[in-house]
């Protein structure tokens, strides 16, 4: 399941759906790079990794953690190479 809220929701929406289509079980690193993706579609934006906040909470262990600077550049970095 992928949803989003806020400002173009629908678009994010769309977005996730269609990369989630014929795969519904990411990786860890396969979600928060769809994430990062799916807001950089939407904007029309390539972010750096100081430019943005990305939050986690798991599935088997609830508890929310934020990604450092480093991890959210690592995962722009695999973005970028995988386009």
């Amino acid at each position: 399941m992928a949803t989003s809220v806020g400002s173009k929701e629908q678009e994010a929406i769309n977005f996730l759906e269609k990369k989630m289509k014929n795969n519904t079980a990411f990786s860890f690193e396969e979600t928060v790079q769809t994430a990062i993706s799916a807001l950089q579609s939407v904007l029309l934006e390539d972010f750096k990794a100081s430019e943005i906040e990305v939050g986690v909470v798991g599935k088997e262990d609830p508890s929310f953690i934020v990604l450092s600077t480093e991890e959210i550049d690592e995962h722009l970095t695999a973005i970028s190479e995988r386009d």
